[in-house]
């Protein structure tokens, strides 16, 4: 019965006592392999949490410009756009044509006063000649009184003729002089009139030449024009934005504001532009420069940005931080700029183009993270 319950070799390993001496084996040497490795990963961990460090980022979102900000040309009339020179990407000097108004009303203003100069100045000469005429007859007039009056008053003194008489051709004189200032005022107002309107003609002229003439009073280049031929604009409108030329391309990135002021001049960011495959070809390092002291108002981005779409856009829900960030020029990659990796992208980096930024704030050892939660852990708070 017992020989049916177990196996043979079962009971000879039972009953021989001889076999008790050999050691048992635990764990096979690829065991103490894999043992040793997780060891050593475990000690290189350890090593990291204490050398080691992990970078605090603050990210946001802006664009690439030069000099930091954008110009605006603005029109200083109103009337109906015929023309627009330049395009984007072109080069602007100073005082240089860059868009045309037709000018309806002034042009309708200055025909009025020409047909009025006009109508004085026929009128003028025919009341000049008959004015010319009157006033002769009266001077005639006016001397033979005054020689009458000198013989009144001989004849007065003598007692040949009553002062009465004398005083009527006297009040005769006056009226005759009245009437000969009355025509040279007349005239002297004829020639103020006109001398009005070819002054005011001369005015209207200037007045058309300036506003009919957008001139751009920065030199730079075209960002984007706002306006098409046909177009309605008033005075103050944008015609087109510009970027100056001379100046350096600067990162202007919106952060929010709760992280923004974590930010301080030298720190370093790395800037990815939208038309750059960063998971291909890195970050663009740059140091920050500037730091807004306050959140900027939409208003603000706007000044900054002179888009109101971009600036809603880049905003956010609320009010950002800007940070003004120069990139590191590099001469030896394509683009002119230094990156994360080792050439960058093998095109250049256009001032106008889109970019997300994260600003390194802060560099803390892993292990500062572990301690807290062993603490807390063993009950040390």
């Amino acid at each position: 019965m017992q020989g049916k319950l177990f196996r043979k070799a079962a009971l000879e390993k039972l009953s021989s006592p001889e076999r008790l001496d050999v050691m048992m084996r635990v764990t096979s040497p690829s065991g103490w392999l894999a043992l040793a490795a997780l060891g050593f990963i475990i000690v290189m961990v350890v090593v990291w949490s204490i050398v080691g460090s992990i970078a605090i980022k603050v990210d946001g979102r802006g664009i690439l410009l030069r000099g930091g900000s954008v110009f605006e040309v603005n029109s200083i009339g109103s009337g109906r756009l015929v023309e627009v020179a330049p395009k984007p990407g072109d080069l602007v000097e100073v005082g240089q044509v860059v868009a045309r108004l037709d000018q309806p009303e002034l042009r309708l203003k200055i025909a009025n006063m020409r047909e009025e100069l006009a109508a004085l100045s026929g009128r003028g000469a025919e009341q000049q000649r008959a004015q010319a005429n009157i006033l002769a007859r009266y001077q005639r007039q006016a001397a033979e009184l005054r020689e009458k009056i000198a013989v009144q008053q001989q004849m007065v003194a003598r007692g040949l003729l009553t002062r009465t008489q004398l005083m009527q051709t006297q009040q005769e004189l006056t009226a005759t002089e009245q009437a000969m200032a009355n025509i040279r005022a007349t005239e002297a107002g004829t020639s103020l009139r006109v001398d009005e309107v070819r002054r005011q003609i001369v005015e209207l002229e200037s007045q058309l030449a300036s506003q009919s003439e957008v001139r751009s009073p920065y030199a730079g280049r075209v960002l984007e024009v706002m306006v098409n031929p046909g177009d309605l604009v008033t005075a103050g409108s944008r015609v087109l934005t510009l970027e100056d030329t001379k100046e350096s391309i600067r990162a202007i990135l919106f952060v929010p504001a709760a992280e923004g002021k974590k930010v301080r001049q030298g720190m370093t960011a790395f800037i990815s532009p939208s038309t750059v495959r960063a998971e291909e070809y890195g970050f663009m390092l740059a140091k920050v420069e500037e730091v807004s002291d306050f959140p900027l108002t939409p208003e603000g981005m706007v000044r900054v940005l002179r888009n109101q779409a971009l600036a809603q856009e880049l905003a956010g829900q609320g009010a950002p931080i800007a940070v003004t960030a120069a990139p590191i020029l590099d001469e030896s990659t394509e683009s002119g700029f230094k990156w994360s990796s080792s050439k960058g992208p093998p095109v250049k980096v256009y001032s106008g183009t889109m970019c997300a930024g994260s600003i390194q704030v802060e560099s803390k050892r892993p292990i500062s993270y572990v301690i807290p939660i062993a603490k807390k852990a063993v009950g040390l708070g």
